[in-house]
């Protein structure tokens, strides 16, 4: 495996003006959005991946696991609440989750389940009707937009940590909480990232934020289209032909 770091081009981010980290908000929460990145997923996972059943494509991106609603005295996640309203599917159609917020695990799946369950757990106690909620899910993560397609490198291209962090912090003002797992060559890899942001929207440093095990430099795993076992379909053929490259974070050298 080549260990050299390679230095990305300056892409950019695509990303609102950001506010400064603290901003007024008496709010009373802050929200903290998860993004898996499917390569690693794919990797680690026993049962493999499969192509969802909803007939659109995933995109070649982080994908959100959820959106958590915390209390900014506490730091504790806001799951009891009042609010009952049932999970209806009908209010979420066209939005984007099934590009956004893909479930490729497997058996394949329409991703109903997931959706269902970020509702019940989080959704319903987040001062949110339910299409809002899984609207500002995806409104946070297209201001965070943290991935570009980059020219074609190697695979298993190790990146510095705090390189990764400088990136965000530069574009948002505010860092990510980095989650790693063991990948290929016992390294570890980018799994998850975690955002957060206060009541108005402004994206924040998360409050004590979990202590995930990383190592200094982490493995950038592939995504390809090989690792969804379910066949593809023309469109999605195309798809994922663009997708068997690796996918690379932008912005500055990550050798820091």
């Amino acid at each position: 495996m080549a260990s050299r770091i390679p230095l990305l081009c300056l892409l950019g981010l695509l990303l609102l003006v950001a506010s400064p980290a603290i901003a007024a908000d008496d709010s009373g929460i802050y929200y903290q959005l998860a993004l898996l990145w499917p390569g690693a997923y794919c990797e680690q996972t026993s049962a493999g991946c499969c192509k969802p059943t909803t007939g659109v494509s995933p995109a070649r991106d982080f994908y959100i696991t959820g959106l958590t609603v915390y209390n900014a005295t506490t730091d504790a996640a806001v799951t009891e609440c009042s609010n009952q309203a049932p999970y209806n599917p009908n209010l979420i159609t066209g939005i984007g989750l099934e590009q956004y917020w893909s479930n490729i695990k497997c058996p394949s799946n329409n991703g109903q389940s997931s959706w269902k369950n970020a509702w019940k757990k989080a959704g319903a106690c987040s001062g949110l009707d339910e299409k809002a909620y899984f609207e500002k899910a995806l409104s946070f993560r297209s201001r965070i937009n943290p991935l570009f397609a980059s020219k074609k490198m190697d695979d298993f291209n190790l990146y510095g940590l705090k390189a990764i962090k400088k990136v965000f912090k530069n574009g948002i003002n505010a860092e990510p909480v980095i989650q790693c797992s063991k990948g290929p060559f016992d390294k570890y890899m980018l799994y998850q990232l975690y955002f957060c942001a206060n009541g108005n929207g402004t994206f924040i440093d998360c409050p004590a934020p979990p202590q995930y095990t990383c190592s200094k430099t982490v493995l950038f795993h592939p995504y390809k289209k090989w690792m969804l076992k379910q066949q593809l379909n023309d469109d999605s053929a195309e798809f994922y032909e663009a997708a068997a490259d690796p996918f690379q974070l932008p912005g500055l050298a990550m050798d820091n």
